[in-house]
């Protein structure tokens, strides 16, 4: 049983802290936790009256806590979300309101024992040079909602299933996790839509995943790129124009493409010098699947192959950005370039 598993177990069993930090930028973890709270300590009775969401970009964390303060209406606790809580990082915000940091100590320090004030705060880590986080991180039970590996997102989309009478083909869980990037909150907001789909046959199958989970920009770009290299000129183009139906920016098409080929030169270097995909990972500061996929295709081009691409792109993203060339042309322009064809001998073909 993981960490979070077992504090879910304690808050369901009505066992609860009056202050909670829940880190990290994994939305759906932080919701299910968001839940359990409001389940085990509102019940069915999400009233207003003791219950409250305060977003610190809009509302001061004074307001908070003077309802934090104030005893619960026909209840035993109140149940206070603060929202966005940036004070808590090194943002600085000169629109935010002016938060009384010391009352806010001062809470955190003393809490009232009707109260559950709960802290969401989606970053990835929190100056703990400051005296209020220092307090807070004492203070409060802290629940960690990172991003988590494949094999527990597997685990949670498995389970869900399991749990809602569904199947899912392993094939189809696979390119689930592909298409969402292996992110937990969109594989689960996309296994809803195919639940939906299936809920007469009640069982996932790849074709359904790959028709209806659409890919990511730099998934498309990531095709579009091999279809490049390969020298497949048309589909090159079709997928670019099919990119601009889309409405996306042919000056980050540009840039994903140049970052992707830089990345696949940087595997092919350092692969050439015996560094194995957990050392490259670690050196390019890159997620170990892409670097996993860099391997995989990288060893079916050589390297001046790769190189030519890059310098190609980096020439057109020059004359885009200097005001020389139509940022939609150029795109198709590297394609015909790179792949040795007459831009007018490929109307006629």
């Amino acid at each position: 049983m993981s960490e979070l598993d077992k504090q879910l177990k304690k808050i369901k069993q009505g066992n609860h802290s009056l202050i909670y930090l829940i880190q990290g930028t994994e939305q759906y973890l932080s919701e299910k936790v968001k839940i359990a709270l409001m389940d085990s300590i509102l019940g069915n009775d999400v009233t207003d009256l003791n219950f409250g969401q305060f977003d610190m970009r809009e509302v001061t964390i004074d307001a908070a806590l003077q309802e934090a303060e104030t005893f619960p209406f026909f209840g035993d606790q109140r149940l206070l979300f603060i929202q966005n809580p940036y004070f808590l990082t090194g943002k600085i915000s000169s629109s935010g309101p002016d938060h009384d940091i010391d009352y806010l100590e001062q809470y955190l320090l003393n809490p009232p024992d009707f109260t559950v004030l709960v802290f969401l705060a989606p970053y990835e880590k929190l100056d703990k040079r400051k005296k209020l986080t220092k307090i807070l991180l004492k203070q409060a039970e802290i629940i960690n909602v990172d991003p988590i590996g494949e094999k527990e997102i597997k685990s949670f989309v498995q389970t869900d299933c399991k749990n809602k009478q569904f199947s899912i083909d392993n094939l189809a869980l696979d390119e689930l996790l592909i298409l969402t990037d292996r992110n937990l909150s969109k594989s689960m907001k996309e296994l809803e839509k195919l639940m939906i789909f299936h809920q007469e046959d009640r069982h996932i199958e790849l074709a359904t995943v790959r028709e209806l989970v659409p890919k990511t920009l730099e998934q498309n770009i990531f095709e579009l790129n091999d279809l490049v290299l390969n020298k497949k000129v048309q589909q090159s183009i079709e997928l670019y124009q099919d990119l601009l139906i889309q409405k996306e920016d042919p000056i980050k098409i540009i840039a994903l493409m140049i970052g992707q080929f830089r990345l696949l030169l940087q595997v092919k270097i350092l692969k050439k010098k015996g560094y194995q995909q957990a050392d490259i990972a670690k050196i390019l500061k890159v997620h170990p699947f892409r670097v996993k996929l860099a391997l995989q295709k990288e060893r079916m081009f050589e390297q001046k192959t790769l190189s030519k691409a890059h310098h190609e792109l980096i020439d057109a993203d020059f004359l885009i950005k200097s005001g020389q060339a139509n940022p939609e042309m150029q795109v198709e322009l590297f394609i015909l370039k790179f792949s040795d064809q007459n831009p007018e001998l490929q109307k006629n073909s």
